[in-house]
């Protein structure tokens, strides 16, 4: 029988007869009609190869449908790519840097949005500016501003959530703010990307990148990656090949320019398992409604937040609903985050992870307020077995 609010029938989510599995925010398990893709296309691989390629191109296309449907854009300002940091690194590879341009940066954002622009820009010159995050785990716009003034930066990268607090940034005010002082704006949205609405356009995100593997629910090694039409040419293609090239079919030539829409990113054979995959996952996000299930798993992480504080854990992730993703970072003293979710897997089968320091706990669309109280209740049973230890 089902029982979820917003009507999901659960039977796509065949790991709840496992466990109760809390880490979206790492990776997230498939729909069960994203599964049946990749087992049909190892058939038709098996079975017919080629021939049955033309089914696959329609495929594709919707799917980069779908993603333009899930960003706001245009099907042209829509590429697909391998990662969120392949994305990313697509646009630190691509602009022409020079010397004393400042690109922004969290301080403590993951890895994939700094690495490749102290790599990559800044060994072509440009300096990085650390975007600090304050005591309440905040990256505050104030902050932004007073850099933007300064002059001088080129690019702001921003990230949509941070992977550890949940804290969600006001992608519209970055915009807003980026535009108003001429800067670009890049966005690391993995960590929203299916769960919160984003419109690129209203946010004025000139580059976007993200993975499916978290909240979009799709496998690793299947993402995608926005560039706004204007911004096209901006970006050198650092890897280039065949399939990026207008009338690419045509292999006997070699002077094809390259495609005049996002697709001129896209170098060579596509991850078509993958892409076909996630094109069922984005399918069930958008059927589901991304507003609701935006107030659903707000609704659900407010039961583990009321339920962490009763048991005496504090909780980093911003209390409003305007600046929290689906994340639930708490910590406790003297317990120890991991060993407490190592002894959650153990005592409940509630797989959740830590992140600097934090119990991380991150629910999605397809988890009910139940599944919340068993959670809360195993958090329980792990402290009262001290299994917790001292940090």
């Amino acid at each position: 029988m089902n029982t979820h609010p917003l009507g999901i029938d659960l039977s796509l989510f065949p790991i709840r007869e496992n466990l109760t599995y809390v880490n979206h925010a790492g990776t997230s398990p498939i729909p069960r009609t994203a599964a049946d893709r990749l087992k049909q296309f190892a058939d038709e691989v098996s079975g017919h190869a080629s021939s049955v390629y033309d089914q696959w191109t329609l495929g594709l296309n919707a799917t980069r449908a779908s993603a333009a449907r899930l960003l706001g854009c245009d099907t042209a300002e829509v590429a697909f790519a391998r990662s969120t940091t392949a994305g990313l690194n697509l646009v630190a590879l691509g602009i022409d840097w020079k010397p004393g341009d400042v690109i922004v940066a969290e301080e403590k954002t993951f890895p994939a949005n700094w690495i490749g622009w102290r790599d990559i820009a800044g060994g072509r010159g440009a300096e990085l500016w650390s975007w600090p995050e304050h005591a309440d785990y905040k990256y505050h716009l104030e902050d932004l501003e007073a850099r933007l003034k300064q002059g001088g930066v080129r690019l702001v990268a921003a990230t949509s959530a941070n992977f550890a607090t949940g804290f969600r940034q006001d992608m519209e005010a970055v915009g807003k703010l980026c535009k108003q002082y001429d800067a670009l704006l890049c966005v690391d949205a993995i960590q929203t990307l299916g769960v919160f609405p984003l419109d690129v356009k209203k946010c004025h995100i000139d580059f976007l990148a993200a993975d499916s593997h978290k909240w979009l629910m799709g496998p690793e090694g299947a993402g995608i990656f926005y560039v706004a039409k204007e911004r096209l040419e901006m970006i050198d293609p650092a890897l280039v090949g065949w399939m990026g090239r207008r009338n690419f079919g045509q292999y006997e030539k070699m002077d094809h320019p390259p495609d005049p829409t996002a697709r001129r990113f896209e170098e060579g054979s596509p991850n078509v398992a993958g892409t076909l995959a996630m094109g069922e996952s984005l399918r069930f996000l958008l059927e589901t409604g991304i507003d609701r299930i935006a107030v659903h798993n707000q609704s659900i992480c407010r039961v583990l937040r009321e339920g962490l504080v009763d048991l005496g854990w504090s909780v980093a992730t911003p209390a409003a609903a305007d600046c929290s993703a689906s994340i639930i970072a708490a910590h406790r003293p003297g317990v120890d985050s991991q060993a407490t979710a190592s002894a959650m897997w153990k005592e409940g089968k509630v797989w959740a992870a830590a992140r600097r320091g934090f119990l991380r706990i991150s629910p999605h669309v397809y988890q009910t307020e139940d599944d919340m109280r068993h959670i809360l209740e195993t958090v329980k049973k792990v402290m009262q077995g001290g299994y917790g230890g001292s940090v």
